[in-house]
């Protein structure tokens, strides 16, 4: 198997680091501040992971959309689920914020989009 890209991250050059998860900046973003949130263990799919390892999951894509919203104008977020990807068999969660008055994003395929909501 050729290296994952989310395995081989160094906790330096994350936004967030934590034993359960790490979230990094997507290397080709749809949108400022599109950040990729992936367990630390290797799994295709977030099912495969126990309950501490979802929980330290969602508490860093929480952090993040926390972190977004103070700084910048946001009307919502969509989240993107990599559950299962193809070609690179590591599950992860896809935080891509909408801006007050930006156009309509080209999100990528091959993920399942959510609506996330404002900022309440």
């Amino acid at each position: 198997m050729s290296e994952c890209t989310y395995c081989a991250i160094a906790p330096e050059e994350a936004w967030i680091a934590t034993e359960q998860a790490v979230a990094v900046p997507h290397p080709e973003p749809a949108a400022t501040c599109h950040i990729i949130v992936a367990p630390r263990r290797h799994v295709p799919t977030v099912f495969a992971l126990d309950a501490g390892e979802q929980r330290g999951l969602w508490e860093i894509v929480t952090e993040i959309r926390t972190r977004i919203c103070r700084s910048m104008r946001i009307q919502g977020f969509h989240l993107g689920f990599a559950d299962a990807p193809e070609g690179c068999s590591h599950a992860c969660v896809h935080i891509v914020p909408r801006l007050a008055g930006e156009e309509r994003l080209a999100l990528p395929p091959g993920l399942q989009w959510v609506d996330a909501g404002g900022q309440s």
